[in-house]
């Protein structure tokens, strides 16, 4: 494998199970809606969400991931992060992908923010000493000083917030994958968060990022793959894929046309045509 290839994605698919309860007439038994609760008896249908992939990141590239809703576009980054593993195809990597996504979940409540460091450090793959090493950069960057010895649970919104967010940021990744460029906090932790995104992209071999930003994806991205219903549709540089996402799958509305009413000019009474945003 070429060393300079980071990722490289051949025809991958992902599949998973949709449960559903046998067909019944709940009128006539009532009871088989309890009995099926029981006794797990429920039809069963294998679902396609991600059908086909390929695509092919290199050092130094930086892939935007661009679709709707439902597209696809979190399962695939979730695919390569090693949260589910494909069920077909081929997905070679010669990187250590990390996802910096649902980073504000998993936290022992009656823990402190400091054992919590410790135990997010720990399922991040970090030997103690690492961490030990990082938690005065955590703390510091979290803003909250001697809350560290808290319990968790007595935290605000916003401190747990930033906890989370000043961990998820404290390791510098081989290739990053985001779900979404994170935000979080006021106006000062925020600079302090996009000052601290900007340094980790800097530093990484490679980067993986969905988004619905226009102007983000092409300040910070090389190259674009489209997605529609779970398949790659286009795949090439990332102004060309924006291009055809918002000319084949999701057209940006056009200005709309508003007639200026009876405005008098002069003497003539001619009316004027001004257009607007929509």
């Amino acid at each position: 494998m070429d060393p300079l290839v980071l990722i490289d994605a051949r025809h991958i698919g992902f599949s998973m199970p949709v449960y559903l309860p046998q067909e019944r007439n709940i009128m006539s038994n009532p009871m088989s809606l309890l009995s099926d609760f029981y006794t797990n008896q429920h039809a069963r249908r294998i679902r396609e969400v991600l059908t086909g992939i390929t695509f092919t990141l290199r050092a130094g590239e930086r892939l935007a991931i661009i679709g709707q809703n439902g597209a696809g576009k979190s399962t695939l980054l979730r695919l390569i992060g090693g949260v589910y593993q494909p069920t077909c195809g081929e997905l070679i990597l010669n990187c250590r992908p990390k996802g910096l996504f649902d980073i504000a979940t998993g936290f022992l409540q009656e823990a402190t923010g400091l054992e919590n460091i410790y135990l997010r450090g720990l399922e991040m793959g970090l030997i103690m000493k690492d961490i030990r090493e990082k938690i005065p950069g955590i703390v510091d960057f979290s803003g909250l000083g001697e809350n560290i010895d808290k319990p968790f649970n007595t935290y605000s919104a916003g401190m747990r917030l930033r906890l989370a967010v000043s961990i998820a940021l404290s390791v510098q990744p081989d290739v990053m994958l985001l779900d979404e460029w994170i935000g979080a906090g006021d106006a000062t932790f925020q600079n302090k968060v996009t000052a601290r995104m900007n340094s980790l992209v800097d530093g990484a071999r490679g980067l993986i990022l969905a988004s619905h930003n226009d102007a983000l994806l092409t300040r910070v991205c090389t190259h674009g793959l489209v997605m529609s219903q779970g398949r790659c549709v286009f795949y090439g540089a990332v102004g060309e894929a924006l291009d055809y996402y918002h000319t084949r799958i999701h057209p940006k509305p056009k200005a709309a046309q508003h007639l200026k009413s009876n405005t008098a000019l002069g003497s003539t009474g001619a009316a004027g045509e001004i257009s607007g945003k929509a």
